[in-house]
């Protein structure tokens, strides 16, 4: 990344000191991680935790990141904390909607019945439904719903049984 992006001194719209940046762009600042003052600039999530939000403002700087995973540059925009507003609060309305999506997600499509959970998003049926659909003969609901065992009493103590470990013989020197 240092030689794709090198360290330059220049300056920023935001103050009238110089900073250490990673060069430009898009025509704006690059920062590099935990080099951007924090208490002047912030990304979107950092914001949020605040309880402010953007409020319209483009953004004035660029955060590059090289994740490890991802294996590529991540680029992520920072906002002035001056310039942000404060999070709209939640109105009765909108809490009445996000009721109603949080109850469809957890209503069974076949037989109607409302869960405690969200219901998987491929189907959105019950696991007592997806029996009665019709189910794989080694799925585990054979035993939830219908109490018969998939597995014999034979096979079952099969698939529990651990080898013993002997016991070393310096264990027992003693």
């Amino acid at each position: 990344m240092s030689r794709r992006f090198p360290w330059v001194l220049a300056p920023v719209p935001w103050s009238e000191e110089t900073w250490f940046t990673r060069g430009t762009w898009l025509g704006k600042p690059l920062f590099s991680p935990r080099t951007a003052d924090r208490s002047v600039l912030a990304t979107k999530r950092q914001l949020r935790a605040k309880g402010l939000r953007p409020g319209g403002q483009d953004p004035c700087a660029f955060l590059v990141l090289r994740p490890r995973k991802a294996g590529k540059l991540v680029f992520a925009n920072l906002y002035l904390i001056v310039k942000a507003k404060p999070v709209r609060p939640m109105t009765e309305a909108r809490w009445a909607a996000h009721r109603k999506m949080m109850a469809a997600r957890r209503t069974c499509r076949e037989c109607g019945d409302l869960g405690w959970a969200e219901l998987p998003k491929a189907h959105r049926t019950c696991e007592a439904c997806l029996y009665t659909a019709g189910l794989d003969p080694d799925s585990y609901l054979h035993d939830y719903l219908a109490g018969q065992p998939t597995l014999s009493a034979a096979e079952h103590e099969a698939l529990t049984e651990y080898p013993r470990l002997s016991t070393p013989d310096y264990a027992l020197a003693g």
